[in-house]
């Protein structure tokens, strides 16, 4: 009989597709049979291809099959109007279609890694949230994922717990992911002073990975609509980016932020010419260059020198930097090994496969 984890969250963002990545490295290294199932995938847009990102990252790295798309993510809701998009008279068309799918994957496999929706309070209007999705599936606990680097941990717990007891369902355990480093000790005080007192068992304690939560030179790029303007330098939008730097200072100033920085992309105007030569000399991983204005040419010549893109974007500065905010790093096929050793080491998996 086929064995499901179903993973699901109070809010976005908590890293579901890279635990369920992990866990299907790992019991594959077992030798074990397993599929990955998100129920709704969310598209780019609401009218375009209805392919949802992670799905399509999976499908082309750890899942490979033969099995159409539709089997493994059976219903697509755009994150955009989705409201007036989906009709919640259909809510059992959908459920029957999800619970379809479902079987067809059941048929073949040793266990079923489910990805929840973004959220648990998502689709709850048009009848698509995941303990819905998880009592017609005929799944009776799920596991929580908690990203919280504070005691407000507690409230969502403790919310999560009462509100599962009045749906019905359980909770398997919870996995907290991507913690403070300074707040893991905390948790551990907290597991004897409050969480066993809510009976829920901690299946993982994971901290905060740089390298998996930074995001890359190209997907700056591409958040904030930009233009590589020295092509020969493409190979360092493959750079991964641990902070950023905003210089509008003189250069004597902003040497002083440069020195201090490692794996940093500088934001100034493509008229200021004395910073971008400056930011060059220290290395650092990339230029923007805000308003679209093309800098001079020995700016050019140098980034090349050093390999160092430039980047021009067509935007002012405040909204360049709204724009990058809004990156959510994706993970690449390489780091699939890192995620491995990560859930390797910190989850219970006695307690998750139980």
């Amino acid at each position: 009989m086929v064995k499901s984890i179903y993973l699901c969250s109070l809010r976005e963002h908590v890293g579901k597709s890279l635990l369920s990545i992990g866990i299907m490295s790992k019991l594959q290294e077992e030798g074990k049979k397993v599929a990955y199932f998100k129920p709704i995938g969310i598209p780019k847009g609401a009218f375009s291809d209805k392919a949802d990102r992670d799905v399509g990252f999976i499908q082309n790295t750890i899942f490979k099959t033969t099995l159409p798309y539709d089997v493994i993510s059976p219903v697509s809701i755009p994150d955009c109007y989705y409201v007036d998009l989906i009709d919640a008279t259909k809510k059992e068309d959908n459920l029957q279609i999800i619970k379809n799918a479902y079987v067809e994957l059941s048929k073949s496999y040793d266990y079923i890694i489910i990805e929840g929706a973004p959220s648990i309070k998502k689709y709850i209007r048009v009848g698509l949230d995941d303990i819905t999705v998880a009592q017609a599936l005929g799944i009776n606990e799920l596991v929580f994922i908690q990203t919280e680097s504070s005691d407000k941990c507690i409230d969502n717990l403790f919310f999560v717990k009462k509100y599962f007891e009045f749906r019905n369902i359980k909770i398997k355990g919870v996995i907290f992911n991507k913690i403070d480093y300074d707040y893991k000790a905390r948790i551990e005080e907290l597991e004897e002073n409050h969480i066993k007192r809510y009976n829920i068992p901690i299946i993982g304690l994971i901290e905060k990975s740089l390298e998996l939560l930074s995001p890359r030179v190209s997907e700056l790029m591409q958040a904030i609509g930009g233009e590589l303007i020295n092509q020969s330098t493409i190979e360092g939008l493959n750079s991964i980016v641990e902070t950023y730097l905003i210089v509008a200072m003189n250069v004597q100033a902003a040497l002083k932020y440069l020195r201090s920085v490692k794996k940093v992309v500088v934001i100034t105007g493509g008229d200021r010419t004395d910073i971008a030569l400056a930011a060059i000399e220290e290395k650092v991983l990339a230029l923007i260059l805000t308003g679209f204005i093309q800098p001079d040419a020995k700016v050019i010549y140098a980034a090349n020198e050093k390999k160092i893109p430039i980047i021009l974007s067509p935007s002012d500065t405040y909204t360049t930097i709204r724009n990058m905010e809004r990156v959510r790093p994706g993970i690449q096929e390489e780091e699939i090994n890192l995620v491995l050793e990560i859930v390797k080491k910190h989850l219970d998996w006695d307690l998750l496969l139980k």
